[in-house]
Formats: C-alpha cells, sequence, structure tokens
C-alpha cells in the first residue's frame, strides 16, 4: 500500500515538474515575442512638434514598385484631438523630388484621431522614386489640427532601405 502511495506520489511530482516546464517555455516565448515587438518599433529618429512626437520607424524603399514607405508612430501629448495631413514630398540629396500618393493613418486615409499617449501607426508613400536614391534630404510633413491650426515638421537625412 505504501508503494502504491509513493509511486503516485512520485507521478504527481513528475506531472507538475513537466507542467512547470511547459509554462515556463511559453512564457519564454512570449518574452522572445515582445522583445522583437519592441525592436520593431523602436524610432530611429524624433521629431517633435505641437506636443506630437512623430517617431521614424523606418524607410523602406521598394525596388518593384519604386516606392518608398516612411513608417513612423505619432504620440499625441495634448488632448485628444484629430489630425489632417497635406500630400507629403521628400527630396533626396541629387536634388529630385518626390509626392506621396497615400497618407494612412491608423486605418484612415489623410486623417484621424490621435489620443493621449497612444502611439498611432503612419505610413507615408513616396511613388516614382528610383533605386538610385539611397538618401532622402528632408521631407516635410505639413498638417492641421482644427484647434490649434496650421503645423509643418521636418524629418532630415532619412537612408532608404531598399528590398
Amino acid at each position: 500500500m505504501k508503494t502504491i502511495f509513493s509511486v503516485l506520489a512520485i507521478f504527481l511530482i513528475i506531472c507538475q515538474v513537466s507542467k512547470a516546464q511547459t509554462n515556463c517555455d511559453d512564457l519564454k516565448k512570449e518574452n522572445e515575442y515582445l522583445k522583437k515587438s519592441l525592436q520593431i518599433n523602436t524610432p530611429t529618429k524624433t521629431v517633435t512638434t505641437d506636443k506630437i512626437d512623430f517617431n521614424l520607424i523606418k524607410c523602406e524603399g521598394n525596388t518593384k514598385d519604386q516606392t518608398v514607405n516612411l513608417i513612423l508612430t505619432l504620440v499625441n501629448h495634448a488632448a485628444n484631438r484629430r489630425i489632417l495631413f497635406d500630400p507629403a514630398k521628400a527630396i533626396d540629396i541629387e536634388g529630385n523630388e518626390y509626392r506621396s500618393d497615400r497618407i494612412s493613418l491608423g486605418t484612415q486615409d489623410n486623417s484621424n484621431d490621435l489620443y493621449t499617449d497612444v502611439p498611432l501607426k503612419t505610413v507615408i508613400r513616396l511613388s516614382k522614386v528610383l533605386p538610385a536614391a539611397k538618401i532622402l534630404k528632408i521631407v516635410p510633413l505639413k498638417f492641421f489640427d482644427p484647434s490649434s491650426g496650421h503645423f509643418e515638421v521636418e524629418l532630415k537625412d532619412l537612408t532608404i532601405s531598399w528590398k
């Protein structure tokens, strides 16, 4: 009888240890995922105007489509508000000028609500950019806040990562 209880106790201990190991493995996987997401969303440049941080995540070119996507997060440090972007442009180091053909703020085009201290992914797509362009010297972004007026922020010396 004591032997049966001993075997049963050992079996239960082994089950608990293996379950703990599985939980530990799950936590390790989750930690790796979170570390990668933090690395992906780490800004390479940050510019602030009117209490809005423009955090550049990456400047990525597509050689096939001849487009460049500027991927940013906007973080509003003021009260909730709505902003509206004007069409963007960029000038490379050779003086060539490019226009945006799409600006996405979250799921909206050109405008969206910015909530206090909540990042909003923003993608500005520039068209007709040849892969010979390696650096965008300046990207002036103009936007309008109905409660505060017109503003402009400039992103400078952006290296294009071509894919």
